[in-house]
């Protein structure tokens, strides 16, 4: 019995993995103790959640994001245009904004639209920045590691224009993020941007990593922002940070735009929203699904101020009733199928901002006449040409 004991030690010890696991696990519980006392980490101990696991799965108190509060812009004044300028305006106190409250403005969509599309009346958040938001229940959260704000941030209000020469209209601007950035870039049929993207590319690698670039160099993000000045810069990421703290996310996301505004202090900013994952991807993970990516967007929208940083949503064209990303449009549940990125095209190219020297169909009622008394002049034709082959046939 004893020499069986022995051999059995002998195993043990001479098996250097086994006695590495075993110091790695002990140099991680003590860490992770030491940590939880200190409160940098949660105290919560149990059968399923060891001391150490509050290390590998960096679970840290959430404290509250600092948010830039907006800038006011003046009624008629267009926000692209006053972002070029530097402000030389003194701060004003408290007493004297008091005197006078900006009149609202009539919203951009009416709320039947509001509620035909999303189901709720959207509202504003203190600290929301310039951007609106609807109530939004994701459910309970499916992991301790996340939370669920109840609310979703929609694309900013603007007055946009109809984007009818997206080459010229895209020319100069850059585009940067994941692999969803790259399929844009592959299929969008915008030839005069650039497109840097990386497969799997986070906020936490964005500034060292080499990016590829669609018709342009390979560079870094910030070799990149060297190059210009680009007439608007796009940033998508999140989906592959969908399993880290949000709170963390959205640090790193904002010094990412404060790198931009380093370089490029007069370029627009818009932050695209992360798309949601289909059902059949939805209730297969607990950590990729769309209460979890709401809550990404969240995080990020609340840079927007409506000014010089927008948020586009293009989820409500590539969704279900549901708010799941349709089945039939996706190859994985989470990336779009090739022939169906013209749904991202088309609402982005219907999101347009204004450019000097361009002439627009908002601004032309006569064209929309012009182009009715056309068609109706059409139908005339066909109809006469039709009944003119009835009665040679009769």
């Amino acid at each position: 019995m004893a020499e069986k004991i022995r051999k059995k030690k002998n195993k043990i010890t001479k098996c250097p993995l086994f006695i590495l696991v075993c110091l790695t696990s002990v140099g991680m519980m003590i860490y992770g103790a030491l940590m939880a006392f200190k409160g940098e980490y949660v105290w919560e101990l149990t059968w399923d959640h060891p001391v150490f696991a509050a290390v590998l799965l960096d679970e840290r108190p959430v404290k509250e994001a600092e948010i830039k509060e907006p800038v006011a812009v003046a009624e008629g004044e267009s926000p692209i245009e006053l972002m070029a300028e530097e402000s030389s305006e003194e701060p004003v106190s408290e007493e004297e904004s008091s005197e006078e409250e900006p009149e609202s403005e009539e919203p951009l969509i009416s709320d039947e639209e509001y509620m035909e599309m999303y189901g709720q009346i959207p509202f504003f958040v203190d600290g929301g920045g310039a951007v609106k938001y609807i109530n939004w229940d994701a459910g309970e959260p499916r992991s301790r590691y996340y939370d669920n704000p109840g609310i979703r941030p929609i694309t900013s209000e603007y007055p946009y224009v109809h984007v009818t020469d997206p080459l010229s209209y895209y020319d100069r601007c850059l585009f940067v993020g994941d692999s969803r950035i790259g399929g844009l870039g592959t299929y969008a049929g915008w030839d005069t941007a650039f497109f840097a993207y990386k497969n799997g590319l986070t906020v936490y690698g964005m500034m060292e990593q080499n990016l590829s670039v669609i018709n342009g160099m390979n560079a870094t993000f910030p070799e990149l922002l060297q190059v210009g000045p680009y007439k608007r810069i796009y940033i998508m990421l999140g989906i592959n940070e969908i399993g880290t703290s949000t709170e963390s996310y959205s640090e790193e996301f904002g010094n990412i735009l404060a790198t931009i505004r380093q370089y490029q202090p007069d370029t627009p900013i818009i932050i695209l929203a992360n798309t949601f994952v289909t059902k059949s991807k939805d209730l297969s993970s607990n950590s990729t699904n769309n209460g979890n990516i709401n809550s990404k967007n969240v995080s990020i929208a609340r840079y927007a101020n409506g000014e010089d940083i927008f948020y586009f949503d293009v989820n409500p064209v590539l969704v279900d009733d549901e708010g799941y990303l349709r089945e039939e449009i996706s190859r994985d549940g989470v990336h779009l199928l090739a022939q169906h990125y013209y749904l991202w095209v088309d609402w982005m190219n219907e999101h347009g901002f204004r450019e000097e020297g361009v002439e627009y169909a908002e601004d032309h009622p006569e064209w929309a006449e012009e182009s009715e008394d056309s068609s109706d002049s059409e139908s005339d034709e066909d109809s006469e040409d039709t009944d003119s082959d009835t009665d040679n046939t009769d």
